[in-house]
């Protein structure tokens, strides 16, 4: 059996390319990008980053795909489930992304960049300038939360919230059969979840079913709320986020996840077709909520495992459902 890894050779992937050719030494390892795109026709099974979708199409032979992340949106899923190749994920980076979620909600509630862009050029807030009630910053002590989506990153979110006295609801697609850490409730009814939500998180993937699945309609019950997405820029539609945030329908909105992108080798680049940069009841994030040193280490970690699993019995412990996408 051939596997490669077709991601950039860090000291953290060398020590699971360590580990993973103690236990089988009888596995062949191809190291390195370019190494991998050269062999990838020959390859049984591949950790791979995002690559032109020709490789997939010539690798005859392949039979897994590890993805050393949680997003699948990059590859060809209409090749590999017509092949039968089996895919791999992780979910290494929940935490950070629950991290920032939260972070960026608290950056909004608390005026923290407002407060900080004005004191860095002079400008007072507070008491210490005669300030009353109207100059306060808002906790989110004992907000109602709705988390859309319940998976591993919903699960820390939720845990977060419950650590500032929060409610909590989740939103899931299919009924759960058991109780999910975190969550006072969960709800396979949108309008459910949605309905007296001071504080909306999505957290979920991207899929034909999560594709603008809030829109007009939806932001409208979420009247007055705070909306933060670590999820995907496109299950909220865009010109409908835009209009409900100049017209006061949602309260703000923290965005880590956005609808267009700078071109390849320029660091500059609107992150959507509407000035929603210009709003002042916005908290902006570059798609970065998972970019921790922490999250990569637990990836390479979880990628480990999987590739450890399935050379042992078959199958990883984290497989994506190519026809749910998750």
């Amino acid at each position: 059996m051939r596997l490669g890894f077709c991601v950039p050779m860090n000291d953290e992937w060398k020590k699971a390319v360590q580990a993973i050719q103690k236990e089988f030494p009888n596995i062949e390892l191809v190291l390195g990008v370019d190494t991998c795109l050269e062999q990838f026709a020959k390859l049984d099974a591949v950790v791979a980053n995002a690559i032109e979708h020709s490789y997939y199409i010539q690798a005859n032979n392949l039979k897994a795909v590890f993805v050393p992340f949680v997003g699948i949106n990059h590859l060809p899923i209409d090749v590999l489930r017509a092949r039968n190749i089996a895919v791999y994920n992780c979910h290494g980076n929940a935490f950070s992304v629950a991290e920032r979620a939260l972070a960026l909600t608290l950056a909004g509630f608390g005026r923290i960049i407002e407060f900080h862009n004005d004191l860095k050029n002079t400008k007072w807030h507070g008491f210490w300038v005669g300030k009353g009630r109207e100059d306060y910053w808002e906790s989110i002590e004992g907000k109602k939360c709705a988390i859309l989506g319940t998976g591993a990153i919903g699960q820390k979110l939720a845990l977060f919230c419950k650590a500032f006295s929060c409610s909590v609801i989740g939103f899931k697609r299919s009924p759960s059969t058991q109780s999910i850490p975190g969550f006072d409730a969960v709800t396979t009814n949108l309008d459910e979840a949605l309905t007296g939500a001071e504080i909306v998180f999505i957290t979920l993937p991207l899929t034909e079913h999560t594709k603008h699945l809030i829109s007009e309609r939806e932001l409208k019950r979420m009247q007055g709320a705070w909306l933060t997405n670590v999820g995907r820029g496109e299950i909220v539609e865009e010109e409908a986020l835009y209009n409900a945030l100049v017209n006061g329908t949602l309260r703000g909105a923290a965005i880590d996840v956005w609808y267009t992108y700078p071109e390849k080798g320029s660091l500059y680049g609107h992150p959507s077709r509407y000035p929603i940069e210009e709003l002042n009841n916005v908290v902006l994030s570059p798609h970065v909520a998972g970019s921790t040193w922490q999250a990569v280490i637990h990836n390479i970690e979880q990628t480990c495992d999987n590739i450890i699993a399935y050379l042992r019995t078959g199958k990883g412990l984290y497989p994506v459902n190519l026809t749910e996408l998750y």
